[in-house]
């Protein structure tokens, strides 16, 4: 009966009612995983509020101020004034530009009081009952190389992985990303004031909103600027086995970068372009990040991941050998290596 109109749609209502009592259970505190009836009560008010996993925290975005477009697109900060400037078509600019003024919710972040303490958090044993299950959203393992003078490219190309074998307590809570990607922080963790990544993802974030979508691996590239404001470029919906590729690439004006996450079994593309206004990327990362981690069957079941055809080059063009990149193990609950 799921295959007719009618059980379709009651299999749409069961999982966002389902979608509901995880967002809740979720979002409480995030050292220890529980909620007290005022914590419930305000995340439930903020309940629509868009979660974007960053390095120093998951950040919050309206609705709202989330722009999800299907085709490539160009933004960058309005001269003499607070706000983004917004094109369709990349900068070919299709469209006239558009001016948005900063989100007027603001940006928040669900940051951790004690990260140290999220670390060193047990996850739930396996088969263990009655226990409330602990959880962290993080980077878990990556590798970076910084390069004083700036980066004028990367690119990097990987297999789409098994799935994991759950998504949390409730199906649907859990999320998995994979990316390449960029930065101006000098390697230093709270610094950076921008990151480039075209983005492989498993499970929900705010550019992955529907339910009925949280099952599958995703390919998107999205941007988030000082505005306040969240951009997600096509959603490329992929297969276990698949071929992809990250690209970020400097243009000639030494200021507008393009990013472009492609399938490459048919080399169809989630692109923008951005204007970085003289800021740098001067970080490389290669990165496994999680959101909502109960246990270690919220990542691929495969067990690894391999990113090949890794380049860098520098803002002249000239190639960097990223080698030795310097490998980070936040978290080792589940033998990561």
């Amino acid at each position: 009966r799921l295959f007719t109109l009618g059980g379709r749609k009651l299999a749409m209502v069961r999982l966002r009612l389902v979608y509901l009592v995880a967002y809740v259970f979720a979002n409480g505190n995030l050292i220890w995983g529980r909620s007290s009836k005022s914590q419930i009560a305000s995340n439930m008010e903020d309940g629509e509020w868009l979660q974007f996993p960053t390095r120093d925290g998951i950040r919050l975005i309206h609705p709202s101020c989330v722009h999800r477009l299907d085709q490539d697109f160009h933004v960058e900060s309005a001269a003499g004034i607070v706000g983004d400037l917004l094109s369709v078509g990349g900068q070919q600019r299709i469209s006239e530009p558009r001016f948005l003024p900063p989100c007027p919710h603001g940006l928040r972040w669900l940051n951790t009081p004690n990260e140290s303490a999220v670390k060193q958090l047990p996850l739930i044993a396996a088969g263990v009952e009655d226990q409330t299950p602990n959880y962290y959203s993080d980077w878990v393992a990556y590798v970076q190389h910084t390069h004083n003078d700036g980066f004028g490219r990367m690119s990097s190309e990987w297999t789409v992985p098994s799935p994991p074998q759950s998504t949390g307590p409730v199906p649907g809570m859990s999320s998995v990303y994979f990316f390449n990607g960029l930065e101006d922080s000098g390697g230093t963790p709270g610094t950076a004031t921008f990151i480039l990544q075209p983005v492989l993802s498993y499970g929900k974030s705010g550019c992955i909103i529907d339910p009925l979508l949280f099952f599958q691996w995703h390919f998107t590239s999205f941007h988030v600027t000082n505005a306040g404001r969240a951009y997600c470029g096509a959603r490329l919906a992929v297969k276990e086995g698949e071929r992809l590729r990250g690209l970020m690439q400097l243009s000639e004006d030494g200021q507008t970068w393009k990013v472009e996450s492609t399938r490459l079994v048919n080399n169809a593309t989630s692109a923008y372009t951005v204007n970085l206004k003289g800021r740098r990327a001067d970080t490389a990362y290669i990165t496994l990040e999680t959101m909502i981690t109960y246990s270690c069957q919220a990542f691929p079941s495969g067990g690894s991941l391999t990113f090949t055809q890794n380049t860098l080059a520098d803002r002249s063009g000239k190639k960097v050998n990223p080698l030795p990149w310097i490998k980070k193990l936040d978290h080792t609950e589940c033998q990561q290596e």
